[in-house]
């Protein structure tokens, strides 16, 4: 019978246990795993990590990352060129609504909509956080009991009855499913009034509307196309290339769940004219990408004299201020999966703007990124593995740029070829 295997877990970085990260090391998620350490080498680290404790020197392989640097400038007299140390969100977030800064609108006449409903439906589906929702929805349950409770008082008030808020209050809580005799303790009452059972009724119908709100938002929210990889928070350019990094997320070597089908990749970029130019990719189509250790690295050729970074295109080289790149692909359910990045050149922003939008993705000029991958090896002896994994795949250097020095190739050939 044929044999399945199990998954890799823990040896190889997948599925480690991070202390800062406990609740997603409990839940299995990826987490930062540390300096991965060949098992053939263990002993030999063993050593290496009793000799730097005598020296208090912490021992790490030569890699591009321990190799001297060449530092971009700091963004304290100009815009800041400095590669990053770690991921943060909000960069796309602050590059998406750059615009608004550098372009104001104005018009008395017409309000562009379909509709207000309409727009308030797709505020709430796709603007406003799930904290804000769930906090919106509370507010609102609120407030109706508050109302129902007064417009209770008030039917009391009309019809001469003895007036007790605090008991009309605790009375429209019993619509939300709780049982009169538990609030209020068994006893002989007299039937409600119409007006009551007026306020009563539609009191019911508005939380039976509210909750179905709630669920069509939830139902809603969830068929939004997953958001199942990342592009890197800056781009490159360089004599060779213009350069976006794309990692799958939702997949860690363990099955075929994360995978992500039939990719298509799209850029075009912005002049600071406002002229929209392609940039076609060197390779825009995959069939299918799986592993967070599997790099695309996304190319526009700029040795085209059909790049308008190309001194040959008409007009001349252009001021790409602006780029945009999207993936659209399916997830192994065949849903749709939606993905766009925005990048903006800082020496072509005005100084103000640069300042006040940071940190933002940026288009990084006579930049590459630094690489991802390197072997395992001895840490004494630099001696390859034999046995697999023979090659490590370093995480942290998914968003790390540097600028480029003389002689380097702008392309890093170990990436997998886009």
């Amino acid at each position: 019978m044929p044999k399945k295997h199990k998954a890799p877990w823990g040896f190889n970085g997948y599925g480690a246990w991070n202390r800062r990260h406990a609740v997603r090391s409990a839940l299995r998620l990826p987490v930062p795993p540390g300096e991965f350490r060949h098992p053939d080498f263990a002993a030999a680290f063993a050593k290496a990590d009793r000799d730097a404790a005598k020296q208090r020197v912490s021992p790490a392989p030569a890699t591009e990352e321990t190799a001297p640097k060449v530092a971009a400038p700091g963004g304290a007299d100009g815009p800041d060129l400095r590669s990053r140390e770690t991921l943060d969100a909000s960069v796309f977030h602050n590059a998406d609504i750059l615009a608004p800064y550098t372009v104001a609108i104005e018009g008395e006449a017409s309000v562009f909509s379909f509709g207000t409903l309409e727009d308030v439906w797709f505020r709430l589906v796709h603007e406003l956080s799930w904290s804000k929702l769930i906090v919106g929805e509370l507010l609102s349950e609120m407030l109706v009991i508050l109302l129902c409770g007064s417009l209770l008082t008030l039917a009391q008030v009309i019809e001469e009855q003895n007036v007790r808020f605090r008991d009309n209050v605790i009375l429209a809580l019993t619509t939300v499913r709780l049982s009169t005799d538990k609030i209020f303790g068994w006893q002989p009452t007299k039937a409600s009034t119409p007006l009551e059972i007026t306020v009563l009724a539609i009191y019911g119908w508005i939380h039976w509307l509210l909750l179905s709100v709630a669920s069509a938002l939830i139902v809603a929210r969830a068929l939004r196309p997953a958001r199942s990889g990342i592009f890197s928070p800056d781009s490159v350019v360089n004599d060779d290339s213009l350069q976006v990094r794309f990692m799958v997320l939702r997949n860690s070597n363990q099955s075929s769940m994360g995978f992500l089908y039939n990719m298509e990749f799209t850029m075009q970029g912005m002049t600071s004219s406002g002229q929209t130019v392609d940039l076609p990719l060197v390779r825009s189509r995959y069939a299918t990408w799986r592993n967070q250790c599997n790099i695309i690295t996304l190319r526009h050729s700029v040795k085209d004299a059909a790049s308008p970074f190309n001194a040959g295109y008409p007009g001349g080289a252009q001021k790409v201020e602006t780029v945009f790149v999207t993936l659209a692909a399916l997830d192994i359910d065949g849903n749709q999966v939606m993905l766009s990045a925005v990048y903006y050149d800082p020496t072509l922003l005005s100084s103000a703007i640069e300042r006040r939008a940071r940190p933002f993705s940026r288009i990084l000029r006579n930049h590459r990124y630094v690489d991802m991958y390197r072997v395992a090896r001895h840490p004494a002896t630099g001696a390859m593995a034999t046995k697999e994994p023979k090659y490590v795949c370093n995480l942290d250097n998914f968003i790390k740029t540097r600028p480029i020095q003389e002689g380097e190739p702008g392309f890093i050939e170990s990436a997998p070829d886009a």
